[in-house]
């Protein structure tokens, strides 16, 4: 049997980023990710700036979309919108995180696709975890610590933790690609929002171009695909926009994200870093940097815990003590507190200013915190 010091289960942005540091400092390190890679996510690939600074790493340039974001378009419940210059990194998930898969590879960590975690038991301080390749003889590896990245529909924290997980889909999303005869009135730098709970119910509804493709998509717990054809529709006739769909990306989670405090982090030895973490900032629509930053940290309590006494999910949780307040805290502003678009309105105007000056200038703070005291955006 094959033993590590660390197994990471999941080979997406939170586990490539704990898996290259862990590796720099000579740790033998196995990340498995039970999809065959590069692989295709439903997610806007949309990122602040500031995720290079949590990653520590430079995206390259050849690994971004060629269209990068360089506008923000918010349009409220009544229609009225605004413009405002706001630059973000633009990539898409199947480049970023192939990408990372080989900064990790390249420091030293083993990475396997297509490897299910099947299952996990403690032996003699240790663990033992089941490994079932596709195709191939299921195998056992021995380690000390295990880190759970396998998202949103974790197979371990189900196991662990079956009542943060419903029966029935709780928050389904979906998005068209379309290939279009132009981009009409639509900027292809800009990253648009509608907020309207005919068309979304848990943030923002969204439309944004990822190199030759558009994208429109949303979230709602009643009646999806309707809302997405009405938003289709109306992003067509305002923006003058032509073209067809040539691909439906759809995604669904039992994860309870909407409950307080559903944030894990883990016990013993065992540690749960980014979506599979709850680490999903629902109010904000963002959950990438969360995972980044959950990714780095929890290497650096391995790596101090492994040296002193302290263990390093106490570590870990101390570090991330902030981020999770901010997570719990938002969840209680999630939309679906608004029963009509005129209750929404009414939150925005309230919200927009504050929301607005505290982006504004925890962007510019930014750049000087540390990864550790970034300040999430928007604020």
């Amino acid at each position: 049997m094959k033993s590590y010091d660390v197994v990471i289960v999941g080979g997406s942005i939170a586990g490539s980023i704990a898996g290259k540091y862990l590796a720099d400092t000579g740790m033998s390190i196995l990340i498995v990710e039970a999809a065959k890679t590069p692989r295709e996510k439903p997610c806007s690939g949309i990122q602040f700036r500031y995720f290079e600074k949590l990653m520590g790493l430079k995206i390259p340039k050849d690994r971004l979309c060629k269209n990068q974001i360089k506008s923000l378009y918010m349009e409220f419940p009544d229609e009225r919108s605004f413009k405002v210059k706001f630059k973000m990194l633009n990539f898409t998930r199947d480049v970023l995180d192939n990408w990372l898969n080989e900064v990790a590879i390249e420091s030293g960590a083993k990475f396997r696709d297509g490897v299910r975690c099947t299952d996990i038991k403690k032996n003699n301080g240790n663990y033992i975890i089941t490994l079932r390749p596709k195709h191939q003889d299921v195998e056992q590896v021995s380690t000390k610590y295990i880190i759970a990245a396998d998202g949103l529909s974790s197979s371990i924290r189900k196991k662990i933790r079956p009542e943060d997980f419903s029966r029935k889909p709780l928050a389904p999303t979906m998005n068209y690609y379309l290939k279009t005869k132009g981009d009409g009135d639509l900027d292809p730098h800009a990253l648009y929002q509608f907020w309207n709970l005919d068309y979304n119910n848990l943030m923002f509804a969204w439309t944004y171009k990822k190199n030759d493709l558009w994208v429109v998509g949303t979230a709602h717990t009643d009646n999806l695909i309707d809302r997405c054809d009405n938003l289709l529709k109306y992003v067509k006739d305002k923006f003058k926009l032509e073209g067809d769909i040539v691909k439906r990306e759809g995604y669904a989670s039992t994860f309870k994200l909407e409950a307080p405090n559903h944030v894990y982090l883990g016990c013993d030895n065992l540690m749960f870093i980014g979506d599979a973490a709850g680490l999903v900032d629902m109010y904000r629509g963002l959950g990438m940097d969360a995972a980044a930053l959950s990714g780095r940290l929890v290497a650096k309590a391995i790596i101090k815990g492994d040296i002193n006494t302290t263990p390093p999910l106490e570590l870990y949780e101390k570090m991330m003590r902030k981020t999770v307040k901010k997570i719990n805290k938002n969840s209680e502003k999630q939309l679906l507190t608004y029963n009509t678009n005129d209750e929404l309105l009414q939150g925005l105007k309230k919200s927009f200013i504050k929301m607005g000056l505290g982006t504004l200038i925890g962007t510019i703070l930014n750049k000087f915190r540390s990864p550790r005291k970034i300040k999430l955006l928007p604020a």
